[in-house]
């Protein structure tokens, strides 16, 4: 049996969440999301989508309803497919929600058996790219590297005649949609997942989490794969039930949330850990090569990784621009030190596209929602440019500095470096790290680069994380305990 958590418990909640952070870190983690995450978004449940579509009948099951009314004549799906299509997605006032906190991070891949593109739509907001696999068609796409892919098993209202919704489509579901299943198994034996907005009442879900149960335990072999679930539910003794069947039959980790209003809170949570067990160096410096200048740059960029790697109590994970020369001393150094282990779990390199500036400043965007810890080191200040504001790592730090609850890190590099003018400027405000801790930063020689210096670096940033994620479950558990 599988491990059950409850939300209003703050050891378990925060368990909870460090569980799922730690997958997502590893880069080895699945969405499947259910009708529940887009109903945060206002979108109808799947009763009020059916009641809509068909309001002359009022009799047996939804999928029954669906039957009757496609017998009757009635273009069934063509109509669920209409009332998308006057959705009106807001994504400015719907930020408290799963999707707005857990797609910024990279997964394996995303599932889900809503027909609606809202998923599509927060992507896009995120300016990131995703490609919906809903025909077979689609499948061709897979063959390319890279990417991630969003596969709508139950269709999509782009197009009605793909939507799963009649008596007749569940009862050929499984020949109709082999292929589907077998990817979705494969996946389920891969990597774990992560179910969000889901009911758990649709069997051909359960039966290709049983089918890999059984596989396994038919094998001498103990493997295993942890899966998590979200239930959230107001009826107690419902919510009970539903997470230990998961939890005994199906073997899914499941946090019980009895509060409604505040369940995304969780993957707030969650997108929180991640980011502030993630660093992103932001750092340029044109060296000329094997010159003393370029040794100095290179141990610099060595003992900070070799400080922050010594962290083996959730390990801290290095995003990486590629910024020239110091993304290489960063990128190589932990690769050396990786070894044998999972390299995705401590370096995320994100080059830039450089196909134009529109798209360079959409991925740095996107790189910067990943971390929650900035570090600034060196960075030349370009003649060509006629202000400061110009270069890619000012940039970079104005985006870090529009998330207040940001870390941010500027190491001094001599009088005319960037990360030291970062530092004067953060010098001023009275909260910042930087002012906090000023006796020590002052005090940074690059010319020297003294591990210890990194060591006590490594010491003051995991007392502030962890000041600011003490916060942030105590905020949660105070939200998910208050009456709905």
């Amino acid at each position: 049996m599988a491990e059950i958590y409850f939300s209003n418990k703050k050891e378990e909640l925060e368990r909870f969440i460090n569980l799922v952070a730690e997958e997502i870190l590893q880069e080895n983690i699945s969405l499947f999301l259910g009708a529940g995450s887009s109903m945060q978004y206002s979108a109808p449940s799947w009763n009020a989508l059916v009641d809509s579509a068909c309001p002359k009948y009022k009799f047996g099951t939804n999928v029954d309803k669906a039957q009757y009314a496609e017998l009757k004549g009635t273009d069934i799906k063509a109509e669920v497919s209409k009332l998308f299509s006057i959705f009106k997605f807001d994504s400015v006032k719907k930020t408290d929600t799963y999707l707005n906190y857990l797609l910024d991070f990279n997964f394996k891949s995303i599932w889900t058996t809503n027909y609606d593109e809202i998923i599509e739509k927060v992507f896009s907001q995120k300016s990131k790219m995703i490609k919906p696999i809903y025909k077979y068609s689609h499948f061709k796409e897979l063959s390319y590297p890279g990417g991630c892919f969003l596969f709508k098993i139950n269709g999509s209202c782009n197009d009605p005649k793909t939507i799963v919704l009649t008596k007749e489509d569940f009862i050929n579901f499984r020949k109709s949609h082999e292929a589907y299943l077998i990817l979705l198994k494969r996946e389920l034996l891969c990597h774990s997942f992560l179910f969000l907005g889901c009911s758990f009442e649709d069997d051909i879900l359960r039966m290709c989490i049983k089918d890999i149960l059984n596989c396994v335990d038919n094998c001498e072999e103990n493997y295993t794969t942890n899966h998590y679930a979200i239930i959230v539910e107001k009826d107690p003794k419902k919510l009970e039930y539903i997470s230990k069947d998961l939890a005994t039959h199906y073997k899914i980790k499941c946090l019980n949330v009895s509060n409604i209003a505040y369940a995304y809170k969780i993957a707030y949570g969650i997108s929180c850990k991640v980011k502030y067990n993630s660093i992103f160096i932001s750092g340029a410096k044109k060296y000329i090569r094997h010159s003393v200048e370029e040794e100095m740059g290179k141990k610099v960029c060595q003992n900070l990784i070799t400080a922050f790697m010594s962290v083996e109590d959730s390990p801290y994970k290095f995003i990486s621009g590629m910024g020239m020369s110091i993304g290489h001393f960063i990128c190589g150094t932990i690769k050396q030190k990786c070894n044998e282990k999972n390299i995705n779990r401590y370096l995320q390199m994100e080059p830039f596209p450089f196909t134009s500036p529109e798209d360079n400043e959409r991925h740095r965007e996107c790189m910067i929602k990943k971390a929650g810890i900035f570090i600034f080191i060196f960075g030349d200040f370009d003649k060509n440019q006629k202000n400061i504001e110009d270069s890619g790592m000012w940039k970079e730090y104005l985006l870090a500095k529009s998330n207040k609850d940001n870390i941010i890190i500027p190491l001094p590099c001599g009088a005319d470096s960037i990360s030291s003018k970062i530092y004067e400027k953060e010098l001023e405000e009275a909260d910042s790290f930087t002012n906090r801790y000023h006796s020590l930063l002052q005090n940074f020689e690059y010319q020297t680069s003294d591990i210890h210096f990194f060591e006590e670096l490594v010491e003051k940033t995991i007392l502030s994380t962890r000041a600011k994620l003490d916060t942030i479950i105590d905020e949660i558990e105070k939200n998910l305990n208050s009456k709905n």
